[in-house]
Protein backbone atom coordinates (compact mmCIF):
# COMPACT_ATOMS: atom_id res chain seq x y z
CA UNK A 1 0.00 0.00 0.00
CA UNK A 2 1.03 3.60 -1.01
CA UNK A 3 2.42 5.46 1.66
CA UNK A 4 4.34 9.25 2.54
CA UNK A 5 7.73 7.28 2.87
CA UNK A 6 7.14 6.36 -0.63
CA UNK A 7 7.05 9.42 -1.94
CA UNK A 8 9.83 10.95 -4.39
CA UNK A 9 9.63 14.31 -4.22
CA UNK A 10 10.50 15.76 -7.61
CA UNK A 11 11.16 19.39 -8.75
CA UNK A 12 7.21 20.13 -10.21
CA UNK A 13 6.18 19.03 -6.71
CA UNK A 14 7.18 22.65 -5.71
CA UNK A 15 4.85 24.71 -8.03
CA UNK A 16 1.26 25.43 -7.63
CA UNK A 17 -1.48 23.60 -9.22
CA UNK A 18 -3.44 25.80 -11.99
CA UNK A 19 -6.49 23.50 -12.12
CA UNK A 20 -8.33 21.33 -9.99
CA UNK A 21 -6.77 17.96 -8.83
CA UNK A 22 -8.60 15.43 -11.44
CA UNK A 23 -8.24 12.80 -8.72
CA UNK A 24 -9.88 14.29 -6.03
CA UNK A 25 -11.51 17.97 -6.48
CA UNK A 26 -12.00 18.38 -3.37
CA UNK A 27 -7.86 18.56 -3.09
CA UNK A 28 -6.15 22.05 -1.88
CA UNK A 29 -2.88 22.89 -1.55
CA UNK A 30 -1.38 25.22 0.84
CA UNK A 31 1.99 27.47 1.17
CA UNK A 32 2.63 28.51 4.86
CA UNK A 33 6.28 30.90 4.98
CA UNK A 34 7.37 31.94 8.78
CA UNK A 35 10.18 34.50 8.37
CA UNK A 36 12.09 35.87 11.63
CA UNK A 37 15.25 38.89 12.34
CA UNK A 38 15.58 37.84 16.09
CA UNK A 39 18.35 41.25 15.47
CA UNK A 40 15.62 43.98 14.56
CA UNK A 41 12.41 41.35 16.10
CA UNK A 42 10.45 41.72 13.15
CA UNK A 43 8.97 38.96 10.82
CA UNK A 44 6.12 37.65 8.96
CA UNK A 45 4.03 34.86 8.18
CA UNK A 46 2.67 34.29 4.82
CA UNK A 47 -0.67 31.12 4.83
CA UNK A 48 -1.67 31.00 0.76
CA UNK A 49 -4.44 28.48 0.22
CA UNK A 50 -5.30 27.59 -3.52
CA UNK A 51 -7.40 25.75 -5.28
CA UNK A 52 -6.58 24.86 -8.99
CA UNK A 53 -5.79 28.01 -10.31
CA UNK A 54 -6.97 30.63 -7.54
CA UNK A 55 -5.35 31.65 -4.56
CA UNK A 56 -6.10 33.54 -1.04
CA UNK A 57 -3.90 34.57 1.28
CA UNK A 58 -3.69 35.03 5.15
CA UNK A 59 -0.63 37.49 6.07
CA UNK A 60 0.84 38.24 9.71
CA UNK A 61 3.27 41.11 10.53
CA UNK A 62 5.57 41.14 13.38
CA UNK A 63 6.42 45.09 13.72
CA UNK A 64 9.60 45.19 15.88
CA UNK A 65 7.88 47.74 18.46
CA UNK A 66 5.10 44.99 19.41
CA UNK A 67 2.88 45.56 16.77
CA UNK A 68 1.13 42.95 14.65
CA UNK A 69 -0.47 43.85 11.27
CA UNK A 70 -2.95 40.94 9.98
CA UNK A 71 -5.14 40.00 7.26
CA UNK A 72 -7.29 36.93 8.32
CA UNK A 73 -7.72 36.16 4.52
CA UNK A 74 -9.24 37.23 1.24
CA UNK A 75 -8.28 39.13 -2.11
CA UNK A 76 -8.71 36.00 -3.84
CA UNK A 77 -6.62 36.01 -7.12
CA UNK A 78 -6.18 33.92 -10.24
CA UNK A 79 -3.21 32.48 -11.99
CA UNK A 80 -2.04 30.38 -14.55
CA UNK A 81 1.85 30.03 -14.03
CA UNK A 82 2.02 27.08 -11.58
CA UNK A 83 5.83 29.00 -10.66
CA UNK A 84 3.49 32.06 -9.66
CA UNK A 85 0.63 31.46 -7.87
CA UNK A 86 -0.98 34.47 -6.12
CA UNK A 87 -3.86 36.67 -4.50
CA UNK A 88 -4.83 40.19 -5.11
CA UNK A 89 -2.32 41.09 -2.87
CA UNK A 90 0.50 37.95 -2.28
CA UNK A 91 2.49 37.28 -5.33
CA UNK A 92 4.86 34.08 -4.61
CA UNK A 93 7.38 33.00 -6.96
CA UNK A 94 9.02 29.75 -7.60
CA UNK A 95 12.63 30.60 -8.60
CA UNK A 96 14.47 27.34 -8.43
CA UNK A 97 12.61 24.24 -7.15
CA UNK A 98 13.39 23.35 -3.34
CA UNK A 99 16.06 26.07 -3.46
CA UNK A 100 14.76 29.71 -3.54
CA UNK A 101 11.41 31.77 -3.99
CA UNK A 102 10.88 35.21 -3.78
CA UNK A 103 7.68 36.75 -2.06
CA UNK A 104 5.48 39.76 -2.42
CA UNK A 105 2.92 41.50 -0.67
CA UNK A 106 1.45 44.87 -2.20
CA UNK A 107 -0.32 46.48 -0.18
CA UNK A 108 -2.29 44.12 1.69
CA UNK A 109 -5.44 45.77 3.93
CA UNK A 110 -4.87 44.71 7.75
CA UNK A 111 -6.26 45.56 11.04
CA UNK A 112 -4.00 46.54 13.88
CA UNK A 113 -3.58 44.28 17.02
CA UNK A 114 -0.15 43.90 18.84
CA UNK A 115 1.57 41.14 21.22
CA UNK A 116 0.07 43.02 24.30
CA UNK A 117 -3.36 43.24 23.24
CA UNK A 118 -3.27 38.96 21.67
CA UNK A 119 -2.27 38.30 25.40
CA UNK A 120 -4.97 40.12 27.35
CA UNK A 121 -7.77 39.83 24.88
CA UNK A 122 -9.77 39.48 21.68
CA UNK A 123 -9.63 41.58 18.98
CA UNK A 124 -13.06 43.90 18.98
CA UNK A 125 -12.18 44.71 15.50
CA UNK A 126 -11.02 43.09 12.11
CA UNK A 127 -12.15 45.80 9.77
CA UNK A 128 -8.80 47.03 8.14
CA UNK A 129 -7.69 50.13 9.30
CA UNK A 130 -4.18 50.66 6.92
CA UNK A 131 -2.14 48.44 4.41
CA UNK A 132 1.16 46.61 4.63
CA UNK A 133 3.49 45.62 1.65
CA UNK A 134 6.76 43.18 1.86
CA UNK A 135 9.24 41.84 -0.39
CA UNK A 136 11.51 39.35 0.59
CA UNK A 137 13.49 36.55 -0.68
CA UNK A 138 14.26 33.01 0.94
CA UNK A 139 16.93 30.25 -0.06
CA UNK A 140 16.30 26.71 2.08
CA UNK A 141 18.97 25.47 4.34
CA UNK A 142 17.95 21.93 4.76
CA UNK A 143 16.25 19.06 3.01
CA UNK A 144 12.85 18.68 2.82
CA UNK A 145 11.38 16.96 6.02
CA UNK A 146 8.34 14.33 3.87
CA UNK A 147 5.94 14.02 6.87
CA UNK A 148 5.23 10.78 7.75
CA UNK A 149 8.86 9.14 5.86
CA UNK A 150 11.13 9.22 8.99
CA UNK A 151 10.13 6.76 11.38
CA UNK A 152 9.13 3.24 10.75
CA UNK A 153 5.81 3.90 13.30
CA UNK A 154 4.96 6.22 10.79
CA UNK A 155 3.47 3.61 8.97
CA UNK A 156 0.92 3.10 11.53
CA UNK A 157 0.40 6.71 12.98
CA UNK A 158 0.15 9.07 9.68
CA UNK A 159 -3.20 7.25 8.60
CA UNK A 160 -4.94 8.49 11.23
CA UNK A 161 -3.35 12.02 11.21
CA UNK A 162 -3.35 12.78 7.31
CA UNK A 163 -6.60 14.10 6.97
CA UNK A 164 -5.65 16.60 9.51
CA UNK A 165 -2.58 17.33 7.88
CA UNK A 166 -4.19 17.79 4.64
CA UNK A 167 -1.62 15.02 2.31
CA UNK A 168 -3.70 12.41 1.80
CA UNK A 169 -6.64 11.92 -0.57
CA UNK A 170 -9.94 10.89 0.13
CA UNK A 171 -9.42 7.83 -1.25
CA UNK A 172 -5.91 7.74 0.83
CA UNK A 173 -2.82 8.35 0.07
CA UNK A 174 -1.53 8.92 -3.14
CA UNK A 175 1.58 10.05 -5.16
CA UNK A 176 -0.43 13.47 -5.76
CA UNK A 177 -1.14 14.18 -2.28
CA UNK A 178 2.06 15.57 -0.09
CA UNK A 179 3.39 17.38 3.32
CA UNK A 180 6.70 18.80 3.39
CA UNK A 181 8.42 21.27 5.52
CA UNK A 182 11.92 23.19 4.88
CA UNK A 183 14.35 24.83 7.35
CA UNK A 184 15.05 28.64 5.41
CA UNK A 185 17.26 31.68 5.45
CA UNK A 186 15.71 35.16 3.91
CA UNK A 187 16.11 38.58 4.03
CA UNK A 188 14.08 41.66 2.70
CA UNK A 189 11.95 44.97 3.15
CA UNK A 190 8.83 45.49 5.22
CA UNK A 191 6.79 48.66 3.99
CA UNK A 192 4.30 49.99 6.72
CA UNK A 193 2.66 53.57 6.64
CA UNK A 194 5.94 55.30 5.00
CA UNK A 195 8.51 53.52 6.56
CA UNK A 196 10.77 50.67 5.55
CA UNK A 197 11.86 47.84 7.96
CA UNK A 198 14.77 45.39 6.12
CA UNK A 199 14.81 41.98 7.60
CA UNK A 200 17.30 39.43 7.45
CA UNK A 201 16.72 35.89 9.32
CA UNK A 202 15.55 32.46 9.62
CA UNK A 203 11.99 30.08 9.57
CA UNK A 204 10.59 27.44 7.83
CA UNK A 205 8.51 26.94 4.74
CA UNK A 206 6.11 23.75 3.50
CA UNK A 207 3.96 22.97 1.01
CA UNK A 208 0.54 20.55 1.58
CA UNK A 209 -1.24 19.01 -1.34
CA UNK A 210 -4.42 16.62 -0.19
CA UNK A 211 -7.49 16.88 1.41
CA UNK A 212 -7.85 18.29 4.72
CA UNK A 213 -10.54 17.99 7.30
CA UNK A 214 -10.54 18.77 10.50
CA UNK A 215 -13.26 17.13 12.94
CA UNK A 216 -11.89 14.57 15.50
CA UNK A 217 -8.92 16.66 15.98
CA UNK A 218 -7.86 17.14 19.64
CA UNK A 219 -4.46 19.31 19.38
CA UNK A 220 -1.43 19.61 18.05
CA UNK A 221 2.16 20.91 18.50
CA UNK A 222 4.46 21.99 15.48
CA UNK A 223 7.78 23.07 16.12
CA UNK A 224 10.86 23.82 13.84
CA UNK A 225 13.99 25.90 14.05
CA UNK A 226 17.70 26.50 12.80
CA UNK A 227 20.36 28.16 14.02
CA UNK A 228 22.16 30.11 11.10
CA UNK A 229 25.58 30.11 12.87
CA UNK A 230 25.97 26.68 13.43
CA UNK A 231 23.58 25.06 10.82
CA UNK A 232 21.49 22.97 13.59
CA UNK A 233 18.08 22.44 13.17
CA UNK A 234 15.07 20.23 14.10
CA UNK A 235 11.20 19.67 13.80
CA UNK A 236 8.74 18.16 15.51
CA UNK A 237 4.84 17.39 15.18
CA UNK A 238 2.53 15.85 17.63
CA UNK A 239 -0.96 15.36 17.48
CA UNK A 240 -2.59 14.23 20.91
CA UNK A 241 -5.03 11.33 21.61
CA UNK A 242 -7.93 11.45 23.40
CA UNK A 243 -7.41 10.03 26.99
CA UNK A 244 -3.60 10.53 26.52
CA UNK A 245 -0.11 9.92 24.01
CA UNK A 246 -0.66 10.58 20.71
CA UNK A 247 -2.40 9.64 17.28
CA UNK A 248 1.09 10.40 15.42
CA UNK A 249 4.54 11.91 16.28
CA UNK A 250 7.78 12.31 14.48
CA UNK A 251 11.02 14.51 14.62
CA UNK A 252 14.46 15.23 12.72
CA UNK A 253 17.49 16.81 14.06
CA UNK A 254 19.47 18.71 11.01
CA UNK A 255 23.49 18.53 12.24
CA UNK A 256 26.42 18.81 10.14
CA UNK A 257 23.95 18.60 6.83
CA UNK A 258 22.50 15.71 7.94
CA UNK A 259 18.82 15.09 8.69
CA UNK A 260 18.45 12.57 11.55
CA UNK A 261 14.94 10.64 12.35
CA UNK A 262 14.23 11.32 15.73
CA UNK A 263 11.57 10.41 18.60
CA UNK A 264 9.91 12.51 20.70
CA UNK A 265 10.26 12.33 24.44
CA UNK A 266 9.43 15.60 25.69
CA UNK A 267 7.03 18.47 23.70
CA UNK A 268 4.90 21.70 25.00
CA UNK A 269 1.19 21.06 24.81
CA UNK A 270 -1.19 24.38 24.86
CA UNK A 271 -0.88 26.57 27.47
CA UNK A 272 -3.13 29.45 28.01
CA UNK A 273 -1.30 31.42 29.98
CA UNK A 274 -0.29 34.11 28.15
CA UNK A 275 2.78 35.04 30.74
CA UNK A 276 4.13 31.46 30.09
CA UNK A 277 6.56 31.12 27.30
CA UNK A 278 8.90 28.50 28.12
CA UNK A 279 8.86 24.82 27.35
CA UNK A 280 11.26 22.12 27.13
CA UNK A 281 11.65 19.73 23.84
CA UNK A 282 13.30 16.59 24.28
CA UNK A 283 14.53 14.32 21.68
CA UNK A 284 16.19 10.68 21.05
CA UNK A 285 17.93 10.32 17.91
CA UNK A 286 19.86 6.72 17.15
CA UNK A 287 22.71 8.99 15.59
CA UNK A 288 22.82 11.58 18.28
CA UNK A 289 21.67 10.28 21.52
CA UNK A 290 18.93 12.42 23.74
CA UNK A 291 18.82 16.21 22.78
CA UNK A 292 17.36 18.98 24.93
CA UNK A 293 15.96 22.30 23.55
CA UNK A 294 14.51 24.44 25.60
CA UNK A 295 11.82 26.94 23.72
CA UNK A 296 10.53 31.10 24.14
CA UNK A 297 8.53 32.18 22.33
CA UNK A 298 9.04 36.10 21.63
CA UNK A 299 5.99 36.90 19.90
CA UNK A 300 3.13 35.12 19.38
CA UNK A 301 -0.22 35.30 17.52
CA UNK A 302 -3.60 33.37 19.13
CA UNK A 303 -6.35 31.98 17.58
CA UNK A 304 -10.30 31.01 19.11
CA UNK A 305 -12.28 28.55 17.73
CA UNK A 306 -15.01 26.61 18.52
CA UNK A 307 -13.68 23.39 18.11
CA UNK A 308 -11.62 21.82 15.04
CA UNK A 309 -13.70 21.71 11.88
CA UNK A 310 -16.84 23.26 13.43
CA UNK A 311 -17.68 26.29 10.78
CA UNK A 312 -18.38 29.24 13.65
CA UNK A 313 -16.36 32.50 13.31
CA UNK A 314 -12.84 32.28 14.00
CA UNK A 315 -11.81 35.30 16.83
CA UNK A 316 -8.17 36.18 17.63
CA UNK A 317 -6.27 37.28 20.69
CA UNK A 318 -6.03 34.91 23.75
CA UNK A 319 -9.53 33.92 25.43
CA UNK A 320 -8.33 30.71 28.02
CA UNK A 321 -12.37 30.01 28.51
CA UNK A 322 -12.60 29.49 24.58
CA UNK A 323 -13.00 25.77 23.45
CA UNK A 324 -10.60 25.48 21.41
CA UNK A 325 -7.34 27.82 21.75
CA UNK A 326 -4.46 28.14 19.37
CA UNK A 327 -0.85 29.40 19.48
CA UNK A 328 1.04 30.59 16.86
CA UNK A 329 4.74 31.81 18.54
CA UNK A 330 8.06 32.93 17.07
CA UNK A 331 10.44 31.03 19.12
CA UNK A 332 13.53 30.97 20.17
CA UNK A 333 15.55 27.59 20.64
CA UNK A 334 18.19 27.70 22.93
CA UNK A 335 19.76 23.68 22.43
CA UNK A 336 21.68 21.62 25.26
CA UNK A 337 25.04 23.16 24.28
CA UNK A 338 24.35 26.68 24.19
CA UNK A 339 23.55 27.19 20.51
CA UNK A 340 20.74 29.23 19.86
CA UNK A 341 18.23 29.43 16.74
CA UNK A 342 14.85 31.05 15.67
CA UNK A 343 11.68 29.14 13.59
CA UNK A 344 7.85 28.04 15.03
CA UNK A 345 6.14 26.65 17.90
CA UNK A 346 2.42 26.11 16.89
CA UNK A 347 0.12 24.29 20.06
CA UNK A 348 -3.79 23.72 19.78
CA UNK A 349 -5.65 22.30 22.36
Amino acid sequence: MYHPADFKLLPEHDLAMTAPLAADAEAIETFNIWLYDAKRNIGFNLHPRATGGAMMSAVTVFLPDGRIARANTGGEGRFSDPARPESAYVKLHCVEPMQRWDVRVIDAPVYMTSDAGQATGTVADETPTTTVSLSASYKTVAPAWINGALLPESRQTMEAASLWMGNQLLKGFDPQAFRYDQLIRGKGTISFEGVSYDLEGVGLRGHVRGVRRMPGMLGHCWAEGWCPETGRGFGTTMFLRAGGGYVHSEAFLFEAGVMHPARIICTPHLNRNPADNDYVFELACDALGLVRILGHDVRAFWWQMQGWGVHAPIKYGCDPAAPVMMKQGIGRFTWDNGDVGHGLTERSG
